[in-house]
């Protein structure tokens, strides 16, 4: 059930996230920068709050990530009035390999983060 519920919350920032930056160029550095944020934003929505990571969970939030990126960029053109913008292929696949490699992928076993 907690996993449902993060995606479900993963959800509905990825549809706010995605009115805010349609109002932006998808020019310059706005791409990289705004689609790795992103992604890696609403990965962590799923990740703290879901408290789990796995390849189906990337997959999925990698989709959410992608498919909220690229309404951005049909937001960003006008709503299809001119031509969809070349950075915006370019934040979703980078925004949803963020989100996807930061929520489906496992640590070792082993792996522990030392205490400060």
């Amino acid at each position: 059930m907690r996993l449902i519920l993060a995606l479900v919350g993963a959800a509905v920032a990825s549809a706010f996230g995605a009115l805010i930056l349609g109002e932006y160029e998808f020019s310059g550095a706005m791409p990289v920068g705004g689609g790795v944020l992103f992604g890696l934003v609403i990965s962590e929505i799923v990740v703290e709050a879901g408290g789990t990571r796995a390849p189906f969970i990337g997959v999925i939030t990698a989709a959410m990530v992608a498919g909220a990126l690229a309404w951005a960029g049909w937001l960003s053109s006008g709503e299809g009035l001119r031509p969809y913008p070349a950075g915006a292929w370019v934040a979703m696949g980078l925004g949803g390999l963020a989100a996807g490699l930061r929520t489906g992928w496992r640590r070792p076993a082993g792996d522990v983060t030392p205490a400060d």
